[in-house]
């Protein structure tokens, strides 16, 4: 009976303290979650390790998130990167001596940001600076150089960013951000100009 009563006085104390901790905080920490659709459009470079070789790519990346807090979010996402057709590229002796393939893929990832807010008044959503780490599974193709490379894997997603506040717009928020992932034995960075839309 004893130990029950502890248990209680400490359950209590415990959510007290709790409490008076949010209260504390300002009320732009502890606002209301803020969904989004986070869309982007990028360049990639994928290099095969150990070589000069590789392709580069444009990147389309589409997403839903949930802003929790004006530091924290969480999302997921489709990632496809697609070459240019050699046969568009300016002739195929150039395409050789540059050692350029052709790189296709295709990812889905879960990803956490932490961002540092900056002034932002009246907007759903954080501007500021931003690191996301997260996991994607996907599925890529170099092809046009002498060993054709393909796999299928996980791997870790590191992203920085500066997300921008659009004036007079509280729904909505631009950003910039560089990532980089391995597909196993080939290394990718790319570079994106998005946006997201608060719903």
């Amino acid at each position: 009976m004893k130990r029950s009563v502890y248990t209680l006085s400490m359950f209590i104390k415990s959510s007290t303290l709790t409490l008076i901790i949010l209260m504390s905080l300002p009320m732009s920490v502890i606002a209301a979650p803020v969904t989004y659709v986070d869309l982007a459009l990028g360049l990639g470079v994928h290099v095969l390790d150990d070589t000069d070789q590789g392709a580069a790519s444009k990147l389309i990346k589409a997403g839903m998130g949930v802003q929790w807090f004006p530091f924290l979010s969480t999302q997921v996402g489709i990632w496809s990167w697609n070459s240019e057709d050699p046969s568009k590229r300016e002739s195929e002796e150039n395409f050789e001596q540059k050692k350029l393939g052709v790189f296709d893929g295709l990812s889905s990832s879960l990803e956490v940001a932490l961002q540092w807010p900056i002034e932002n008044a009246g907007a759903l959503l954080s501007a500021g600076p931003y690191y996301r780490y997260g996991r994607h599974c996907w599925s890529a193709v170099l092809t046009g150089l002498l060993q054709p490379w393909s796999r299928k894997g996980c791997s870790d997603l590191n992203t920085l960013g500066f997300s921008f506040p659009v004036p007079k717009e509280k729904n909505a928020g631009v950003y910039i951000e560089f990532t980089q992932t391995e597909f196993d034995d080939l290394s990718s960075r790319s570079l994106q100009l998005g946006v997201k839309l608060a719903f």
